[in-house]
């Protein structure tokens, strides 16, 4: 189930660009959880939209810190995070995203500036 203000939704406008938030750091199989959530997404929603799913920014990420051999810290991903959700309209926050500092970070951010906030809720 997607909510928005507490209430079931399948529509939110014009061709909306949905930023996926929830917890990372510590949480076993998150990337799981998000492509299940955005799998889930596309299939409830009745309009055209797009998703930004963190799992796909932190492998690109990767595989640019990698042609340095580096690795990205928590710092990278979060400023690459923090980049693509101010592209959005909504974000869309999986379960227990309050225990996330991350992901209450970007509800703040997302909030601030007045994208539409949903919260998502496997079936």
């Amino acid at each position: 189930m997607i909510l928005c203000n507490g209430k079931p939704v399948n529509y939110i406008g014009e061709y909306p660009v949905i930023y996926i938030s929830g917890g990372i750091t510590g949480v076993e199989n998150w990337q799981n959880n998000f492509m299940a959530a955005e799998e889930d997404i596309f299939q409830r929603f009745f309009a055209p939209f797009h998703i930004v799913n963190p799992v796909k920014i932190a492998k690109g990420l990767e595989r640019d810190f990698s042609y340095k051999k580096q690795k990205p810290t928590y710092a990278d991903y979060m400023r690459e995070d923090i980049r693509q959700l101010t592209k959005c309209n909504a974000i869309c926050m999986l379960p227990n995203w309050q225990k996330s500092k991350g992901a209450k970070f970007e509800h703040h951010l997302a909030k601030f500036l007045g994208m539409t906030i949903l919260e998502y809720w496997p079936s």
